[in-house]
């Protein structure tokens, strides 16, 4: 009888210290900040246990595998990722974030106006993700916007996934704007709203951007874009931190549209949804020029004399401000 109730007791304690003593499946973790830990792929229960007690999150490895054997009685896995353990939780509740797959997920925003090369770079300095990028998209066809990643994601599966958001953009607007479009496909709306990407950074002027070459488009008169000579010049690859030369102007390339009428063979950058709806719905408007107006936007004028003019205002508020500065 002795020997009966020594056993219960013992039994007692060792189910006790399992779930409620430091380390247990239902006390908390004696962690302060949020800790991320990694499971690899193929990595064994006790192997987790041992990384999880080198990491210190939590002091002993019985009561996570005994959590573990017990989940696997209800056929629940550990799933391999990267995985965030916060102060208080509970051992129990950590377990069954591995075996849900609830891993941390990061984010990325891509900002309009990038180049693909540049996207490209971006993902390659991101250390978690996976895989060298073998083959790079089109220009022009990633969507910028924030994504999530996960650790362990390949980087190309990732760009693909910026272009079929592109993709499902265009099945969303080509449809209801196609009819009225004066270019001639979506390809050409992504290539002049590239364009407007790079030329203004005001919600309140793209439109008006996108009418005036739109205007020049009609009549045949060249774009004259500067960021077509930009990316002539660094073909999406470099950043362009000076002012143009009129030796940029020469540029042998089909992206110089100083020298080639007509839109540039291809975007010169990823442009954002705001920016191709100011193509797919130009302001109504007379514009074939505009310059910086010296206050952060554009002066926009119908004709060459006005143009000039705004030219010569331009000129006169950057010489006060050169001179106030000096």
């Amino acid at each position: 009888m002795r020997r009966f109730i020594f056993l219960v007791l013992s039994f007692l304690i060792v189910v006790g210290s399992v779930f409620y003593a430091p380390g247990g499946l239902l006390a908390p973790l004696n962690i302060n900040e949020n800790t991320a830990f990694i499971i690899q792929k193929g990595d064994s229960t006790l192997a987790i246990a041992d990384s999880l007690k080198e990491q210190r999150i939590t002091p002993h490895a019985v009561s996570f595998l005994c959590g573990v054997a017990f989940l696997k009685l209800k056929k629940q896995s550990l799933k391999h990722g990267e995985y965030l353990a916060e102060p208080k939780i509970t051992l129990w509740k950590l377990i069954q974030k591995i075996t849900k797959g609830d891993v941390v997920v990061h984010h990325i925003t891509i900002p309009e106006g990038l180049t693909v090369y540049e996207v490209s770079k971006k993902l390659e300095d991101i250390s978690i993700l996976t895989g060298a990028i073998k083959a790079l998209p089109s220009e022009g066809t990633l969507l910028p916007e924030t994504y999530d990643y996960y650790w362990g994601e390949s980087r190309q599966q990732i760009l693909h996934r910026m272009e079929k958001a592109m993709e499902t953009l265009k099945n969303k607007l080509w449809t209801i704007h196609q009819s009225g479009c004066p270019l001639k496909g979506w390809h050409e709306v992504l290539t002049l709203a590239s364009i407007v990407e790079k030329e203004t950074g005001l919600p309140e002027e793209r439109d008006l951007v996108a009418s005036v070459y739109l205007n020049r488009l009609q009549i045949n008169m060249p774009l004259q874009a500067d960021p077509t000579v930009i990316y002539a010049v660094t073909k999406g690859q470099t950043s362009f931190y000076r002012p143009i030369f009129k030796s940029d102007l020469a540029t042998d390339s089909p992206y110089n549209t100083y020298l080639n009428k007509g839109l540039p063979p291809t975007p010169i950058a990823c442009p954002g949804e705001a920016s191709i709806m100011a193509v797919l719905k130009p302001a109504q408007t007379a514009y074939l020029y505009f310059v910086a107006s010296g206050a952060g936007g554009h002066e926009f004028s119908p004709d060459l004399k006005t143009h000039n003019q705004n030219v010569k205002n331009l000129r006169q508020i950057e010489k006060k401000r050169d001179n106030y500065e000096y």
